[in-house]
Parts: C-alpha cells; sequence; structure tokens
C-alpha cells in the first residue's frame, strides 16, 4: 500500500507551483488555466490515441469557433474583406494540417508535435514568470521574457529527446533539433496571434476557456506549428517511421 504522504506529494508540488506564480503574478488566474488544461489535455489525448472520428469533428468544432471569435475580434475594422481572408488561411491551413497527419494513422506524431507545444507553454510559463528578465517584444506581448523562451526551448529539447526512441529511425540530433525548432516557432506564433489582438484592440480572443480567453488565445501555438509538422512529415517520412 502507497503511503498517503507520497500520494498527495505531486499535488503539494503543484499547488506550490501555482502559489508561486500567482504570489509573482496574481492576475494570471493560475489555477484556473491549470484546471482548464487539465480537462483539455484529456480530450485531445483521447481524439489523437482513440478515436479518428472524434478528432476531426473536434477540430472542425474548434475551427468554428476560431470563425467566430475572428470574426467578433476584427467587426470593427474597416477592410473587413482583407481581414476575413487572412482569416481564413490563418486559421484552415492549421486545422487542414492537424487532421491531415491525423489520417495518416500516426498517433505518435501528433502526440511529439503537441508535447512539444504544451512543454513550450509550461516552462515557458514558469521559467518567464520566476525569473523575468529582459522582455522579448514588450509593445506586442508585454509578458514575454528571454527567459521564458529559453525555459520553453530547453523543455522541447527534452521533448525531443524522448520522442527520439518513439521514432528509432529518426535520431536523437533531429528530434532535439526539430524539437527546439519548433518550440521557437511555436513561441513566435504566439507572438503573432498578440500582435493581432494588439491592431484590434483587445485583450482576448474570447472568453470560452477559464484562465486562458479564447479558443485562439489557447491554440495560439498551433497554428504555425502544425503546417509545419505537416511538411515535415512530408519531406522526412521515414524518420517517422512512414
Amino acid at each position: 500500500m502507497v503511503n498517503g504522504k507520497f500520494k498527495k506529494t505531486p499535488l503539494r508540488i503543484l499547488n506550490k507551483l501555482i502559489s508561486h506564480v500567482h504570489f509573482l503574478e496574481p492576475r494570471e488566474n493560475t489555477k484556473q488555466r491549470v484546471i482548464s488544461s487539465l480537462i483539455m489535455v484529456p480530450l485531445a489525448l483521447y481524439a489523437i490515441f482513440y478515436s479518428k472520428n472524434f478528432f476531426i469533428f473536434l477540430s472542425i468544432a474548434i475551427a468554428m469557433m476560431m470563425t467566430v471569435e475572428w470574426l467578433d475580434m476584427t467587426r470593427r475594422e474597416e477592410n473587413q474583406t482583407k481581414w476575413r481572408a487572412i482569416g481564413l488561411f490563418y486559421i484552415l491551413i492549421p486545422i487542414y494540417s492537424v487532421i491531415k497527419i491525423r489520417m495518416l494513422d500516426n498517433s505518435s506524431i501528433l502526440f511529439w508535435m503537441f508535447a512539444v507545444i504544451w512543454a513550450t507553454d509550461i516552462f515557458a510559463f514558469f521559467a518567464g514568470r520566476s525569473l523575468g528578465g529582459p522582455k522579448i517584444a514588450p509593445d506586442i506581448s508585454p509578458n514575454k521574457t528571454w527567459s521564458g523562451l529559453a525555459g520553453g526551448v530547453i523543455a522541447s529539447m527534452l521533448i525531443g529527446l524522448l520522442s527520439s526512441f518513439m521514432f528509432a529511425a529518426g535520431g536523437i540530433l533531429f528530434f532535439v533539433t526539430i524539437s527546439m525548432f519548433l518550440s521557437l516557432l511555436e513561441q513566435g506564433s504566439d507572438l503573432l496571434e498578440s500582435k493581432f489582438k494588439r491592431i484590434f484592440g483587445v485583450k482576448d480572443s474570447g472568453s470560452i476557456i477559464p484562465g486562458h480567453g479564447g479558443v485562439l488565445d489557447r491554440l495560439d501555438g498551433l497554428m504555425l506549428v502544425a503546417p509545419v509538422v505537416l511538411f515535415l512529415i512530408t519531406v522526412f517520412p521515414t524518420r517517422f517511421g512512414m
């Protein structure tokens, strides 16, 4: 029988991390962010590994919610045709990419991609809040720091190292390198969405996800990463065991 003290240890560590970040930045609603993630991540994993139909349904539903958010954010802009065209490509290309990858029946690729995205977000968030330091682009996203970027990149390299064991033909150097590249791209994608919000004069794309804002806010890192992953598996299929 496992001692109750050890069973509670992960929860205590999580609460300490949440309290630490909340102390550094009370406005972050860290507990809400964690709870929302604990709901969303299992759904994503189920769709990735166990149900292709549910994954496609979820992707289409997400695309529709993103579209509603985009139209709402841009409704005050003068050139509606331009912004709707930008929104069409901005939303449909990554959604098409994840569906296309899922149709290949290689769940490990999607799992690796999302693991890089999630690890980058989590470690960039905690490293940035804990270490602080110079801002990357204060006019676009005042909370993004170089220490956060470094934390996200280091986490992605660890994911790349672990992923190399899933894709034996890929090699450690290949997966560490491209995971690091995807981490940088993910954080650039995050800044791109922040730039859009600055242009439109909004804080969040929506409010559907407690602690995270809208769907575009939560999946901003996916927007540039997914098309690149589809490109990578097209160019280097053998590296991914295809």
